[in-house]
């Protein structure tokens, strides 16, 4: 896709080290328009923006920066789309936060301001229930509410959970990274970031090679909770990025839910604080969540939604098929399927998590496997 001068003229601010999001926003109030950035003095950008004269003296300059030259390579090679706040499909929730990035890196077919975004986060180690609590919810959002978008972090767990139900239930989903666009992290997700490409997005503010660092991730998680109304915690320890995301959701004036869990589980510490505290809203069902923003058909119960539902969990793979194979036969430990499957372990794993997560199989003490 061609850049217009305008985005061109904010990646390239946005690659100058030094100079964040509030003082691009300042730089651009002050002149009113990008490319007017780029005549100004030393003096006047550095009073505008707030910095001093030896980041100022990058901007200049900027346009012609061998690190602006790399990263439109890159965006070419890459197939990625530049989203700058100036533009009319720059996402609109996002824009009215603090600190809103001043361009966003996209991969996929979503509109960021279409449908009704609402952003699942909770633990990378997620329990067997959370993960299954997680799926209900959203088959039951998918039916209640189908124009529903599920935004999440891509991250192990309640993340990869997310959006793999949305997906399967046929919603959009978008998938916000701690990195850039030029890999996927965590490697283990390549699968779910292919398939969420042609059912969603996977949108990022960080230019193309930035690899992931912890500092990443607080970040990230301000820009899941910007992009969407509300923000469903499903699992969560006492200090986790989940429970950074509810903080920042609260900053942002977004609805706040969470799922009570037992009070002496290490999973629920964070969630149960967080009702606790009144922040956030105690969820059970789908209708907690979504009657906050309107009238819901109160007929059905979570169950007959899910039971009156389209089966999309009956679109296996050939390995899948493979697997539930050898399960008819009864419970089998997961070193007897490598063999009897000829399935590498590498590959078998991701397909038993996707089996569960579809609810088709169970995984029992000592790594056995049984149908539900």
């Amino acid at each position: 896709m061609q850049l217009s001068d305008s985005t061109i003229g904010l990646l390239a601010l946005w690659l100058i080290p030094g100079l964040g999001p509030r003082r691009i926003q300042k730089l651009y109030d002050c002149f009113s328009r990008v490319e007017s950035i780029f005549n100004a003095s030393i003096s006047r950008l550095s009073e505008a923006a707030g910095v001093d004269n030896k980041i100022a003296s990058l901007i200049p300059q900027a346009l012609d920066s061998d690190s602006l030259k790399k990263e439109l390579t890159l965006i070419g090679e890459h197939q990625v789309e530049v989203l700058d706040f100036t533009q009319s499909h720059y996402p609109k929730l996002l824009k009215e936060i603090y600190n809103a990035p001043p361009v966003l890196y996209k991969k996929g077919n979503a509109d960021l301001n279409y449908g009704f975004p609402i952003a699942f986060v909770g633990s990378r180690k997620a329990s067997f229930a959370g993960k299954n609590i997680c799926q209900k919810l959203i088959k039951e959002i998918s039916v209640l509410k189908p124009e529903t978008i599920i935004v999440s972090g891509l991250a192990l767990g309640i993340d990869s959970v997310a959006h793999n139900t949305a997906m399967d239930c046929g919603l959009k989903t978008i998938g916000v990274l701690a990195n850039g666009l030029s890999s996927i992290y965590p490697v283990r997700n390549k699968s779910i970031a292919d398939r969420l490409c042609e059912n969603g997005a996977l949108i990022t503010e960080f230019p193309m090679t930035t690899q992931p660092t912890a500092t990443n991730f607080p970040l990230r998680n301000r820009i899941i909770s910007g992009l969407s109304r509300g923000v469903v915690v499903v699992e969560a320890g006492e200090r986790s990025g989940a429970t950074i995301t509810a903080g920042y959701a609260l900053e942002q004036n977004r609805e706040l839910f969470a799922l009570p869990g037992p009070a002496d589980s290490r999973f629920y510490v964070g969630t149960n604080r967080l009702i606790q505290k009144g922040q956030a809203k105690l969820v059970m069902v789908a209708r907690d969540i979504l009657e906050e923003f309107g009238p819901v058909n109160l007929q059905l119960s979570g169950e007959d939604l899910i039971k009156n539902h389209t089966d999309t969990t009956k679109v296996l793979s050939e390995d899948e098929l493979k697997v539930l194979s050898i399960l008819d036969q009864g419970r089998v430990q997961k070193d007897v399927i490598v063999n009897m499957s000829g399935i590498p372990i590498q590959n078998l794993l991701p397909v038993l998590t996707n089996l569960e997560l579809k609810g088709l199989i169970v995984c029992k003490p000592g790594t056995i496997y049984e149908k539900k």
